[in-house]
């Protein structure tokens, strides 16, 4: 069987359904128990909801052009070596502004993508609900001292594309692939050895 890096890197480059059913297999077999488990297997259950229905919405062609926007490439590789080498002070931050900053890059060199059926703003609504609340205790986890106002003020910042009747459909699945990944990346990395 695949390590979980390997089984990672498919979800950070073009994620698919089946990518995140094979995580959730390891993830199931590796004997391991806990919150970061728990949390991975909420997570990855989660972004493979969002990825159904939208690749239930969407032509192949749309799919694939959806995939190509939350491949992460060299950044994916940067955010797993910060989050497998350590926190800090500021990881909650570093974390989202990272995740909002090349969100953006991507969504503005992609611009040429159609816009989806207002349809689709349901799924988007679903997902931002549940990246909410996943967003809140991953921050409270890692930063118990941010104080509980300004944690749901930074969340509501960065989620707020996805709500936003002006923010065209391809760039809020941007937006939220994009988190999940980055979410999922920093559940599943508590599970990896610590290097020495």
């Amino acid at each position: 069987m695949e390590t979980l890096p390997e089984l990672l890197q498919p979800i950070l480059s073009a994620p698919t359904p089946n990518a995140l059913v094979s995580l959730q297999g390891a993830l199931l077999v590796a004997g391991q128990q806990g919150q970061a488990v728990e949390q991975s297997l909420r997570l990855a259950g989660e972004f493979h909801a969002y990825l159904s229905e939208l690749q239930s919405k969407l032509s192949a062609k749309e799919f694939n052009e959806l995939a190509s926007r939350l491949d992460i490439g060299a950044v994916g590789v940067v955010a797993m070596q910060t989050i497998v080498t350590g926190g800090g002070e500021k990881f909650w931050e570093r974390l989202l502004l990272g995740a909002l900053g090349e969100t953006l890059m991507v969504a503005a060199s992609r611009q040429y993508i159609r816009a989806w059926d207002v349809e689709t703003s349901l799924v988007h609504s679903r997902a931002a609900w549940v990246l909410t609340e996943a967003l809140w205790q991953t921050s409270a986890e890692m930063q118990p001292n941010l104080a509980p106002d300004r944690r749901l003020q930074v969340i509501h910042q960065l989620l707020a594309p996805a709500y936003s009747s002006d923010v065209p459909a391809p760039d809020k699945a941007a937006l939220l692939g994009r988190i999940f990944q980055i979410l999922l990346l920093a559940h599943v990395a508590r599970l990896l050895p610590i290097p020495e």
